[in-house]
């Protein structure tokens, strides 16, 4: 649990430091503060012996143990149901990007739907993958419906609010077939480009320019050569952004913003 260490380690630097000034105002005389600087000594005092008793674990976020502390078991895939299958997949490869994908029909008809299935796939020239799948009934979504006919589509990223969250939820509901998500839940655009989500924390603007078929499954992996960035003008592109993930089958967060480890080239 290194979050639960560094805090440690910080908690005993500041009782050090408590310690070292008492010390120093006791010898040049100033013991008009001493007993505040004793008050705070004793306070962090205290939190480190809840810390160290495990008292505050809940705190913190569980750390993963290695394949080495535990009896490994393995588990063959092509075994399990499909909900037990996506259960161990979602939650064991997280988090995932999430994104609201707009598209349009040739008829004009607006339409939009989370995907936790996608990625960047090459920076030059700036490529994304989406995988879209059947529903239930064997229909292929209008996502996919709409890229075959229009090939534009903006992947619509979301800031970290509950009010995102809740539009993930509604936006999730299957509709019927020409009837609009952006319409049905009141979603907005830019007057720029309908299909980019005022409320979005930035968009990529993409045109399909191949559809793969997945082997053995009900899904499309769907190549977007992406044209444009549509993002607020204060955005630093130095810094990885704070955007709603998903983290497990049925929950949302934001992106990881804990531990983090700086490494001295991309992967």
């Amino acid at each position: 649990m290194e979050g639960k260490e560094h805090v440690i380690s910080f908690l005993k630097n500041c009782i050090a430091y408590a310690d070292a000034s008492i010390e120093r105002k006791n010898k040049r005389g100033e013991t008009d503060d001493i007993s505040k600087w004793e008050a705070y000594r004793d306070y962090t005092a205290h939190a480190l012996m809840e810390v160290e008793a495990g008292e505050l674990d809940r705190w913190f976020p569980s750390q993963q143990p290695e394949l080495h502390q535990h009896e490994i078991s393995t588990i063959d895939l092509d075994s399990l149901s499909h909900q037990s299958r996506s259960q161990w997949l979602t939650n064991l490869v997280g988090p995932r990007p999430l994104a609201l994908i707009g598209t349009k029909s040739n008829q004009g008809t607006l339409n939009i739907a989370p995907y936790t299935s996608l990625s960047i796939v090459s920076n030059s020239p700036p490529l994304a993958i989406v995988s879209l799948s059947a529903d239930r009934n064997d229909r292929w979504r209008d996502t996919l419906l709409n890229l075959r006919e229009t090939k534009v589509g903006v992947l619509n990223f979301l800031p970290v609010t509950s009010s995102a969250a809740t539009l993930v939820e509604q936006t999730s509901q299957a509709l019927e077939h020409g009837i609009s998500e952006w319409d049905a839940f009141s979603i907005k655009g830019l007057e720029s480009n309908p299909l980019v989500m005022k409320e979005a924390a930035f968009g990529l603007v993409g045109e399909m320019v191949e559809e793969v078929d997945l082997p053995e499954a009900k899904a499309k992996l769907v190549v977007l050569r992406l044209n444009d960035l549509v993002l607020p003008d204060n955005m630093d592109k130095t810094l990885p952004a704070n955007i709603l993930c998903q983290h497990g089958l049925n929950r949302l967060m934001a992106s990881p913003t804990q531990w983090h480890y700086n490494i001295d080239r991309s992967v």
